[in-house]
């Protein structure tokens, strides 16, 4: 029988045969009554959709059906559309009060929805007027909600609403600002606030400005969501964290589904919404800091638990710290520089960065001695092999470890040559790389504290945009690493930051600019004490100066050609001349 049902069941929205039943000229009352009905067959279905398509066509018929009103409230609070339910119950409620006569079961939805709504007071004054209204056994249900009400009220502002704001008096105070600069409202013209901001109205619509949140902040707000849906949902939170994820993963949104893609994208966002929206109400009713008051009432307890997580999670950073250092000198040894430079980063920009002063109060010696680790690494590299010779050709970039013939990756647009067209969509592997790694180190800069930092992002900045040939850009980047150095008195810094640009000049061939460079590194090599670093600069400017004296004999030595070959014509012109 119910297979039966479910075959003559209309399915609403969807084409195909109309069912026998519609084909019959009902009346408008009889029509409005099977509409009605579908629509609490579908609700008690939890089908909430087809439900309320139903009843939307029920009221269509009938718009003074006080019983549809009702019956389409029970079913959009199913879906924590409680605004909407609220609104049918009031205009059910007044559809009611037209006829001079009240509805004990109507007023009691308008009281569950207030209170699923969050307005506790509003709901706890609806319940006392409705106990005062109705006799007998229609003010049970009154009373029970009463009580219900009286005791969240009770958790949300009892003894455990003190403890809490006293501990985030600061916050409470800086999110009540918040929320009255949103409720101001400014109905002037746009022009004339943006006028008062000193801002600029070409177009009249506001930029939206992105937020900028710090990564300690961003790991704080995860790690609040995280507990916030281990609190109310138990072992279902992990259920919570996938639909918030699903909502944008491209393996469900698949760009070659047309048709499915939007309708999934839909629906998984819906679905998330109604979850938030009742785990909302579950937080509302046993704010997280009564659990933790009824879970920790005594507060020495709480101390004394807070102290030995501190430690704990302090120890084992030490020993985490201890075991990064190991590595880093491990690594610095085997002279695998990339490597070691791919850790650091990843140790420094994933984790370390993670840890405040309290957890981590060494946290500045740390960072010093691994910046000064990876520059020391870095400038071991630079030396001049065995066997070197100065006046070989393009022997200044050999000895800085730069690539001597780049005709090979640059490839020359030619018009109706197909070849070497660049598709807009292709992009380089290796150059969306480097745009990343750009934008994360540029992010980093942005909340750096210490100048041996920034030093170091500023660097490496710089080093890709020098592996991606955009030399001015590593060149801007290397001076204001140079810059900084003078804040932390960094000289290893500050010495690599000096090579970058002279690889830079050197890469272009502009040989005075690299002459000065090199002239800078020098200095700066002495000031470092090390013979080998200082013979190494010393060989540049040789190797230098023999590119100067090469391309200087190049160059007189095109001018007598040319001079020869103008010579020649006028030779000629001259004899003709005389034997004429």
């Amino acid at each position: 029988m119910t297979s039966l049902v479910q075959n003559l069941s209309p399915q609403a929205g969807l084409g195909g045969p109309m069912p026998a039943w519609m084909k019959i000229d009902w009346s408008p009352e009889v029509e409005q009554g099977i509409y009605k009905d579908w629509g609490a067959y579908y609700s008690r279905r939890r089908r909430e959709n087809f439900a309320m398509y139903y009843y939307d066509k029920a009221l269509n018929l009938a718009p003074d059906d006080f019983v549809t009103y009702y019956h389409r409230s029970q079913s959009k609070r199913k879906t924590a559309q409680t605004e909407g339910a609220l609104q049918d119950c009031k205009e059910a409620q007044r559809i009611i009060q037209s006829a001079h006569t009240e509805n004990a079961p109507i007023n009691l939805e308008i009281c569950d929805a207030l209170y699923e709504l969050n307005q506790f007071e509003n709901a706890k004054a609806e319940l006392h007027n409705n106990t005062r209204l109705f006799t007998g056994n229609k003010t049970k249900g009154f009373e029970k909600r009463l009580i219900v009400v009286d005791e969240t009220i009770k958790e949300s502002c009892g003894d455990a609403l003190t403890p809490f704001f006293s501990e985030n008096d600061k916050l409470i105070f800086h999110v009540k600002q918040l929320l009255n600069a949103q409720n101001e409202k400014d109905d002037r013209v746009l022009w004339k606030i943006l006028k008062e901001q000193g801002k600029c109205d070409v177009i009249s619509i506001p930029e939206i400005e992105e937020e900028l949140l710090p990564p300690l902040e961003i790991a704080r707000r995860k790690r609040a969501f995280d507990v916030f849906n281990q609190m109310y949902m138990d072992e279902s939170w992990i259920d919570v964290v996938f639909l918030k994820n699903l909502r944008r993963n491209p393996n469900l949104l698949l760009n070659q589904c047309k048709y499915s893609k939007d309708y999934l994208g839909l629906l998984t966002t819906k679905q998330y919404e109604t979850v938030k929206k009742f785990l909302k109400m579950l937080h509302a009713r046993d704010p997280m800091y009564y659990l933790r008051y009824t879970k920790y009432s005594n507060k020495k307890m709480l101390d004394k638990f807070r102290e030995d997580y501190l430690f704990r999670v302090q120890y084992q950073t030490r020993r985490n710290m201890i075991s990064v250092l190991r590595s880093i000198r491990h690594l610095r040894a085997s002279k695998n520089l990339m490597r070691l430079a791919k850790y650091v980063e990843e140790v420094m920009g994933d984790y370390v960065v993670l840890k405040t002063s309290r957890i981590m109060p060494w946290k500045f010696e740390f960072l010093n001695e691994v910046y000064n680790t990876l520059g020391l690494a870095l400038v071991e590299q630079y030396d001049v092999p065995k066997y070197f010779r100065a006046n070989d050709k393009k022997a200044l970039l050999k000895l800085l470890h730069l690539p001597t013939d780049k005709s090979k990756d640059l490839k020359t647009f030619i018009f109706g040559v197909r070849s070497t067209h660049q598709e807009p969509d292709l992009v380089d592997p290796v150059v969306q790389r480097s745009r990343r790694l750009i934008s994360r180190l540029e992010k980093r800069m942005l909340f750096a504290k210490y100048s041996i930092e920034k030093c170091y992002l500023l660097h490496q900045i710089g080093d890709s945009h020098l592996q991606s040939n955009r030399f001015d850009e590593c060149c801007f980047s290397a001076r204001k690493a140079i810059e900084e150095t003078k804040n932390c008195n960094s000289n290893v810094w500050k010495f690599l930051s000096t090579m970058l640009i002279v690889k830079s000049h050197a890469a272009l061939h502009k040989i005075e600019r690299t002459k000065e460079a090199l002239d800078n590194a020098y200095q700066i090599a002495a000031s470092l004490g090390n013979p080998l670093i200082t013979r190494f600069v010393e060989v540049c400017i040789l190797c230098n100066e023999e590119e100067f004296i090469q391309k200087k004999t190049s160059l007189s030595i095109n001018a007598s050609r040319r001079e020869s070959k103008v010579s020649v014509p006028s030779s000629v012109f001259i004899s003709n001349d005389n034997i004429l």
